[in-house]
């Protein structure tokens, strides 16, 4: 019988434990279900804001103006078409016609889906809408709104230019930002690729990064600079009004928030770390972390590493269990000259910074995600042994600088047993490392914010 198993698509993947590893915990987070009747709560939180004017009372102080609604992409998993339904009730009230009214996919660098699926993820309400998505190649669709924390702000001119914005955005855990939402559909979502790219190494140190998912915004570095980017948009025209809520195991809204961007998801934000937040039991000599729900292609899969290696110890085995259907979607594949072990053994040498910037040299074809990509691999090699078990990604024949990938989980587990010998293991398993973390201690929170952000 299996020592636990993982949810794998449609069914359960079991894990069998050698008989020296001892299973610590199971870090399951704990999502209150969604009531019944969410859609009528919601309805009520635009009306009765968390902090500012109702949506009425935006929509009334904007007549005639332009409105723009800025929504998540198909990367996350709300029930976009119901949620939208119930917002669009409420513009529609108001008089404001479908030609002033435009929804923009807060897609940031993530390629864009078909228009079929856009369409269903929108759903009926949003039919005869203009609809598009983040032109994040096209410079001269951005406006500069300035500097946030060392960081260019160009965000998208309609998106900037409108009189009334209305966000519409889940907060889940993030790697970097320490939870998603609020502003972050402005910057980066509708932002521009090369100031992209420098929001993203903030907060990515060069030696001893600490944990930055799950941190307030107080602590956290790239959410400092994600709000005070938005403080431009604002200031520059027009008022942001946010609707923001966390899903549950059904993707569900369990709880939602609506108003002022900042306290609506600062709200919002507390009852995620509620959620997806699990004190650890220790740290742990091996992290097994399936990337589940987030789990349909490399990029979106790889982010459970940084979600939940911090209840590892310091040189420990991260094993990532990731199904990737979709295998690398629109990521390249990388060459890299040397072995797993060789590239982590130059990066505790050289340091992720170094090596990083050695990989962005060698593998020319890089476009700017990745390279973000691998500067944070980077970080995680230096600390932690990365395993990656993927069937689809091995029988694909993918290959990752500095990271070991294998079709099963005995492989791995065997690797894992080399590396750290035959002395007794505690091992944490999360089920839905997608989703959920380690909580932050009060001392790592302020290590990271003391550390800030890198340069861009």
């Amino acid at each position: 019988m299996a020592d636990v198993q993982v949810p794998w698509g449609q069914a359960e993947l079991p894990i069998h434990l050698p008989a020296n590893w001892r299973l610590q915990q199971v870090a399951q987070p704990e999502f209150p279900a969604a009531p019944s009747d969410w859609e009528d709560r919601l309805a009520m939180a635009l009306s009765k804001p968390v902090a500012g004017p109702s949506l009425r009372e935006r929509l009334e102080a904007v007549r005639g103006g332009n409105v723009v609604l800025i929504v998540e992409d198909l990367t996350r998993h709300s029930p976009l078409g119901r949620i939208l339904d119930v917002i669009l009730r409420e513009v529609r009230h108001a008089g404001v016609p479908d030609e002033r009214l435009e929804i923009v996919i807060a897609s940031g660098m993530h390629p864009p889906p078909a228009r079929e699926e856009i369409r269903a993820k929108l759903g009926p309400a949003a039919e005869g809408i203009a609809c598009r998505f983040n032109p994040w190649h096209d410079e001269k669709a951005y406006v500069n709104l300035g500097r946030a924390g060392g960081v260019e702000v160009r965000v998208d001119r309609g998106v900037a230019e409108a009189d009334l914005r209305i966000l519409v955005s889940s907060v889940s855990p993030h790697l970097q930002a320490g939870f998603g939402g609020g502003y972050k559909m402005l910057f980066p979502g509708c932002g521009l690729q090369r100031n992209i790219r420098l929001l993203h190494r903030v907060g990515i140190c060069r030696r001893g990064q600490g944990q930055l998912v799950g941190t307030s915004a107080e602590d956290n570095p790239m959410r400092r600079v994600i709000d005070q980017a938005g403080a431009l948009v604002d200031a520059r025209h027009g008022v942001t009004f946010s609707v923001q809520y966390v899903l549950d195991g059904e993707n569900l809204p369990a709880h939602a928030a609506a108003g002022e961007t900042i306290p609506a998801h600062r709200m919002v934000a507390k009852q995620c770390a509620l959620s997806c937040g699990v004190m650890p039991e220790g740290a742990a000599d091996v992290v097994i972390a399936n990337a589940y729900p987030r789990d349909h292609d490399l990029w979106q899969a790889f982010k459970c590493i940084p979600n939940t290696c911090w209840a590892a110890r310091p040189n420990g085995v991260v094993i990532c269990l990731a199904r990737c259907e979709l295998g690398l979607n629109e990521m390249k594949r990388m060459w890299w000259p040397f072995s797993p072990g060789a590239t982590r053994r130059l990066v505790r040498l050289l340091g992720p910074h170094t090596i990083s910037s050695l990989i962005d040299r060698i593998v020319k074809q890089l476009a700017g995600d990745s390279q973000w990509f691998i500067r944070l691999a980077s970080q995680l090699l230096e600390r932690n042994w990365i395993y990656l078990v993927s069937p689809k990604l091995k029988s694909d024949g993918v290959t990752f600088p500095g990271v070991a990938i294998f079709g099963t989980v005995e492989e791995a587990v065997a690797r894992a047993q080399k590396v750290l010998g035959e002395g007794p293991q505690r091992v944490a398993v999360y089920p839905a490392g997608g989703i959920s973390y380690p909580s932050p201690s009060t001392a790592e929170s302020n290590r990271a914010r003391r550390e800030g952000a890198e340069a861009p």
